[in-house]
C-alpha cells in the first residue's frame, strides 16, 4: 500500500467483542447501509494503519461476525475489542450514502443550496435531509428523478 493512500482511511467500523473462544470477532459498521463490508478481504487499523486479513464475513443480527488471519484464540481477539479499523477512501467511495452526510448540494446552475445532513429509509427509497443556506431543511427522494451524483458533486435536479 502507497503511503498517500494510508493517509486517506475512512474509518469503517469497529470489533465490539470477542464473539467464541476461536477469535470469532463482531464488527460494528460504522454506515447504516453497510453491505459492501462482506465483500472486503482486508481491514487497516484506524491508528496505526496495520493490515489485517479477513478469512470470513457473515452477517449477523448485531452487524457483521469477521475471521481475522492470525487471530485464532479468545485472547488475540480481545486486543482487537473497542479498535477503529478502516478502508483507502478510494475503496469506499460511493459504497454508502453515509459517506455523502455534510457533502454540498448544487443546484442544476451549480450554486451550492445547502448541505445534506441525513437519510432516512422508506420502504422503497431514502430520503435525504438538507440543510439550506437560506434557512432551514429540505426533504426528499434520493433518487435519480431528484438528484445526479457525478464525481463526488451531489446535485438536485427537482426541489418539490
Amino acid at each position: 500500500m502507497l503511503f498517500s493512500e494510508i493517509r486517506n482511511l475512512r474509518v469503517v467500523g469497529s470489533f465490539s467483542k470477542v464473539l467464541r473462544k476461536d477469535g470469532l470477532l463482531l464488527f460494528r459498521p460504522a454506515f447504516r447501509d453497510s453491505d459492501f463490508l462482506l465483500d472486503i478481504r482486508a481491514l487497516y487499523h484506524a491508528g496505526f494503519a496495520t493490515k489485517w486479513k479477513i478469512l470470513s464475513s457473515t452477517p449477523v443480527n448485531k452487524g457483521i461476525a469477521m475471521r481475522i488471519a492470525g487471530v485464532d484464540s479468545f485472547k488475540k481477539a480481545s486486543f482487537f475489542v473497542g479498535e477503529d479499523f478502516a478502508l483507502p477512501e478510494k475503496d469506499i467511495a460511493g459504497k454508502s450514502m453515509d459517506l455523502l452526510i455534510d457533502s454540498p448540494v448544487c443546484d442544476t446552475s451549480d450554486v451550492k443550496i445547502g448541505r445534506i445532513v441525513d437519510f432516512r429509509d422508506t420502504p422503497t427509497y431514502s430520503l435525504v435531509e438538507i440543510e439550506l443556506e437560506s434557512g432551514g431543511t429540505l426533504v426528499l427522494p434520493f433518487t435519480e428523478q431528484f438528484f445526479d451524483l457525478d464525481s463526488g458533486r451531489v446535485t438536485v435536479l427537482r426541489l418539490e
